[in-house]
C-alpha cells in the first residue's frame, strides 16, 4: 500500500459525513466511479451524499444510485471530507463546489484521479495515470479496505472501465482492466447489458445532432487531423442536449491514417462565446500537451481544452499547436 493510499484510506477512517462529486457533463467513469465510491463507504457506515452540478445524463440514469445525485448542495450542510474523483483539480466540480470549499464546509478534501496532467491542491490525492479509469482505482481502494463489492457497486465501476476504455478498444486497456472487469462481472455485472445501455441506447436527437455535424468533417491533407464543429445553432435545430456530444470527437478519429482528431463545441460563459475543445490521438502525439497550451489537461491519447474567440481564430491556434505536434 502506497503512501497515497494510507492517506485516503485514514481520513475516511476518521471521517462520518463524506461528499462525492465529479467533474462537471460526467461519463461513464466520473459518474460510476462517484457512485462506486459512495455505495462502497456506505458500507463502511459512512454518511454519503452524491454531487453533480450536470445531475446525471439521460444515457447513464441505468446505474445504481444515479437518482441519489443532487445538482444543488443548497442545505446540504458541512461535511468531514469530500471527494472530486475523476478531477484534475476541485475546479472541475464546477463553481459552487469552489465555493462550498473556500467557506469551509469541508474539513478534508481529496481527488482521486487517472489524468496525467493533474495539478490539483488538495489536501489528500490518490492519482494514478497508469490505470484505465477512476473507477479502477476506487475498486482498488475498497477492495484494499475489505468493503464487501456488491452488484450495485460492480455495475457502477465496470461502468467506468468500459466507458473510459471505449469498451476495451484504446490503448489504456492494460491486463489490469480486464482482471478488474472480469472481476467485476464475477459480482453479476451483465457485461451485454452495459454495452447495450452505453452504446446502444442513444436518444433520437443525438442521431439528428450527428446529421449536422457531419457535414463540418474537415480532414487535413495527408488525412493526419481531422475535426468536426457543434454550434449553438446545431443543439437549438436538433433540440439536442450538451450531453448528446459524448463521444463525438470518435467520428473524425475512426478515419483510417487520422493521428489527431479534433470536437469543437461552441459555449457560452459570463456572455463571451468560447469553444470547449476535444482531443483524441491514434499516434504518437501526446494530446495533453497540447491541451496543456490552452490551460486544459488529460491524457496522452484524450484531452480537453477551452479557448475563447470565434471560430476561425480558434481552430487556427490549435490546428498550429496540433502541427507542431506532428513535425
Amino acid at each position: 500500500m502506497n503512501e497515497e493510499m494510507k492517506a485516503v484510506i485514514d481520513a475516511i477512517q476518521k471521517s462520518e459525513r463524506i461528499l462525492i462529486t465529479s467533474h462537471e457533463n460526467p461519463d461513464g467513469d466520473a459518474l460510476g466511479s462517484t457512485l462506486g465510491l459512495g455505495l462502497g463507504l456506505e458500507k463502511l457506515g459512512k454518511e454519503v451524499v452524491f454531487y453533480n452540478k450536470d445531475g446525471v445524463p439521460e444515457l447513464l440514469t441505468f446505474l445504481p444510485g444515479s437518482e441519489r445525485i443532487e445538482t444543488s448542495l443548497e442545505g446540504a450542510g458541512d461535511f468531514d471530507l469530500a471527494f472530486a474523483v475523476d478531477c484534475t483539480g476541485t475546479s472541475r466540480a464546477g463553481d459552487e463546489f469552489e465555493d462550498f470549499l473556500k467557506a469551509g464546509r469541508c474539513k478534508q478534501v481529496a481527488i482521486i484521479d487517472h489524468h496525467q496532467t493533474n495539478s490539483s491542491s488538495a489536501d489528500i490525492h490518490l492519482l494514478d495515470s497508469g490505470s484505465s479509469s477512476t473507477g479502477e482505482i476506487v475498486y482498488l481502494l475498497l477492495k484494499t479496505m475489505n468493503v464487501g463489492i456488491d452488484e450495485a457497486i460492480a455495475k457502477n465501476l465496470y461502468t467506468t472501465i468500459v466507458s473510459d476504455t471505449g469498451s476495451f478498444r484504446y490503448s489504456n486497456t492494460n491486463p489490469v482492466t480486464f482482471r478488474d472487469a472480469s472481476e467485476l462481472v464475477g459480482y453479476g455485472v451483465d457485461p451485454s447489458e452495459i454495452s447495450e445501455a452505453l452504446f446502444e441506447s442513444e436518444p433520437l436527437r443525438k442521431l439528428e445532432l450527428i446529421g449536422l455535424v457531419l457535414p463540418t468533417l474537415r480532414v487535413s491533407e495527408g488525412n493526419r487531423v481531422a475535426s468536426v464543429v457543434i454550434d449553438r445553432c446545431m443543439f437549438e435545430k436538433a433540440g439536442a442536449h450538451r450531453e448528446d456530444t459524448e463521444g463525438l470527437v470518435n467520428i473524425p478519429r475512426s478515419i483510417k491514417g487520422v493521428e489527431v482528431a479534433v470536437a469543437f463545441r461552441e459555449e457560452t460563459g459570463n456572455g463571451s462565446p468560447f469553444w470547449k475543445i476535444s482531443l483524441r490521438s491514434k499516434g504518437d502525439v501526446d494530446v495533453a500537451k497540447i491541451a496543456e497550451r490552452f490551460g486544459g489537461g488529460g491524457h496522452k491519447k484524450a484531452a480537453g481544452c477551452s479557448v475563447e474567440g470565434d471560430l476561425a481564430e480558434v481552430q487556427s491556434k490549435v490546428f498550429g499547436c496540433i502541427n507542431e505536434e506532428l513535425k
